[in-house]
């Protein structure tokens, strides 16, 4: 068989050749290592699972998060206003977005309210809507909702006529902007301080940490905060937790 004899041009093609291979190997190595592939969702009993995470949380490792099968989570992107307060950015939430995206993790995104008033919680909406749009961030670029965290226990004295209308104010901006809105807080709060009747257009996320099947909430929920002590390698808290919940793949309907 004859020889093929290379040519200088052609030794040169090769080593190019060569040097893309090797830095394409190098790059997938470090994905496999360091963010991991994408995870197929595993889904439970109509319902997937989904981690929060905040400052509080660090630097999430989302490689290791993955490897406990859970692909879905909602970030803090900042927290709110009232006279006291001028509204703050989650000190994590562009490396956790980023790095999230780069992990293939489904994201949301949830926004913890100060407002007293319904002329702080437009305050609230517009810095909200600001975050957002300061990160690129369009109603595409999202799988999960945009929750409106309201759990404050000084807002909830003010009654739930004032509660539920400084809820929906938020939700109806986010909602004008193009995204869609989630209403966050507790099992007893949603009970006794929200008019149902009024939130009932927005997704419901609950927070009850119970041994039960369900939260105690006799209406309809789309997101279940079901701990705040579960452990998630590579997302825990310096206490050493983190929360998770459960997303209804199917609405429980009562």
């Amino acid at each position: 068989m004859k020889k093929i004899k290379l040519t200088k041009k052609n030794k040169r093609e090769l080593k190019a050749i060569s040097a893309v291979l090797i830095l394409v190997a190098i790059v997938f190595l470090w994905i496999v290592q360091t963010i991991g592939l994408p995870i197929e969702t595993y889904v439970d009993r109509g319902r997937i699972k989904v981690i929060d995470v905040s400052s509080y949380n660090g630097t999430v490792n989302w490689k290791k998060v993955k490897d406990q099968k859970i692909n879905h989570a909602m970030l803090k992107i900042g927290s709110g206003i009232n006279k006291n307060k001028k509204g703050s950015k989650d000190s994590k939430f562009s490396t956790n977005f980023r790095n999230a995206g780069y992990a293939a993790i489904h994201r949301g995104v949830y926004y913890y309210s100060y407002a007293r008033t319904i002329d702080d919680a437009k305050k609230e909406a517009k810095h909200c809507i600001s975050l957002l749009k300061e990160q690129g961030i369009t109603s595409k670029d999202l799988d999960l909702p945009v929750a409106f965290d309201i759990e404050e226990e000084t807002v909830f004295q003010t009654g739930r006529k004032n509660v539920t209308a400084i809820t929906t104010t938020f939700c109806d901006a986010l909602k004008e902007a193009g995204y869609e809105p989630m209403v966050y807080s507790g099992a007893a709060a949603l009970r006794s301080s929200f008019e149902y009747r009024k939130i009932r257009p927005y997704k419901i996320w609950v927070a009850h940490y119970t041994k039960a099947n369900r939260p105690a909430v006799p209406f309809r929920y789309d997101m279940w905060q079901y701990t705040s002590k579960a452990s998630v390698s590579g997302a825990n808290t310096s206490a050493g937790y983190c929360d998770l919940n459960y997303y209804l793949v199917k609405n429980d309907k009562k």
